[in-house]
């Protein structure tokens, strides 16, 4: 049996790992925080614990597991903390990266693996992409056995956003306020259901091929901007009202807006997922886009019947530029 670990595990993507990885009979860990808001699967265990606390980390890697997959690396420092803690005690490393880091703008609309990892516009993707570096550095001197994983916009309890969060849309277009879809609304964009992406991700655990490689792991199909918006429209059972604004102007609305925009969701992307497909047996999404979308609106409507609102900065915002923009009559 497989042991591995989680760190984090709880988390929008890896949830679904979890309930798949006991599914196929591995032994699965988590350390975490503790804060569950879902309850974890039966037969996973989980250790409570801060990864900032040096001395229980240490005691967490001197478990000597089979695989440990991180999910909670965002610095390149955490990293070599990583690479010094985990080496020697682990027979794979799974470092989980970002599709994000993939070349902007995109010079071909179909990304592989073998797509440089260049963004200028978000410092989240080049983040990733350096501690991909670090990573795979430690792997080539022997120290630390990895694989990277590049998951894209993968959701499970919400509908996918653009700069503004699902929740935010949904509460947007239920009380009749418009929405806004960058640029004309028919860029393509793929978003893949956790469950399918889970389906792929555990089976790399304790993959000997798969060392020092790297993988994404996302749907194959894409859909417009415009088309998602309508699905989750069909989903909460109102139609958008949607207002295309170009993406040059929102980022001079919000300049933070320039990383989930221009480095990430105004590129057209579709992906070639052979790479995984062939390393695990044979992989494809089984879930539909709607199906999935219908899946993540059970979650979203309980929050916003639980009360939630968005930030009033935030939406206020949206109201500013949607009416400046009706204004010019564009």
């Amino acid at each position: 049996m497989t042991k591995v670990l989680y760190i984090g595990g709880t988390g929008e993507i890896s949830y679904a790992c979890l309930h798949e990885a006991v599914r196929i009979g591995q032994h699965v860990t988590v350390y975490n925080r503790g804060s569950n808001r879902e309850p974890l699967p039966e037969g996973v265990q989980q250790i409570v614990g801060d990864v900032n606390d040096d001395k229980a980390y240490d005691a967490l890697a001197k478990r000597d597991f089979d695989v440990v997959c991180q999910y909670r690396l965002f610095g390149v420092e955490a990293a070599q903390r990583d690479i010094d803690m985990f080496a020697g005690h682990c027979g794979q490393f799974i470092f989980i990266s970002s599709a994000s880091a993939y070349q902007k703008p995109c010079r071909d609309y179909i990304i592989t693996e073998e797509t440089p990892l260049d963004n200028p516009f978000w410092e989240y993707s080049r983040k990733k992409a350096a501690i991909e570096k670090l990573m795979l550095a430690a792997h080539a001197t022997g120290k630390l056995p990895v694989t990277i994983v590049r998951p894209s916009h993968t959701h499970r309890s919400r509908f996918p956003g653009t700069f503004m969060e699902g929740d935010h849309i949904a509460w947007r277009i239920l009380r009749g306020k418009p929405v806004i879809v960058h640029g004309d609304g028919q860029s393509l964009w793929t978003v893949t259901h956790s469950q399918d992406y889970a389906r792929a991700f555990v089976r790399l655990c304790g993959l000997k091929p798969a060392l020092g490689e790297a993988y994404h792991i996302t749907r194959d199909r894409a859909h417009t901007w415009d088309v998602l918006l309508h699905t989750i429209g069909d989903v909460i059972g109102k139609a958008p009202i949607i207002r295309h604004i170009a993406s040059d102007a929102l980022i001079r609305y919000q300049p933070q807006w320039a990383g989930p925009l221009h480095g990430d969701k105004t590129n057209s992307v579709v992906f070639d997922n052979s790479k995984v497909s062939s390393a695990v047996g044979g992989w494809r999404c089984e879930l539909s886009m709607e199906q999935g979308l219908a899946m993540a609106g059970k979650f979203v409507k309980q929050r916003l019947e639980a009360g939630f609102t968005p930030n009033p900065e935030s939406d206020a915002l949206i109201d500013r530029i949607i009416a400046e923009h009706d204004a010019l009559g564009a």
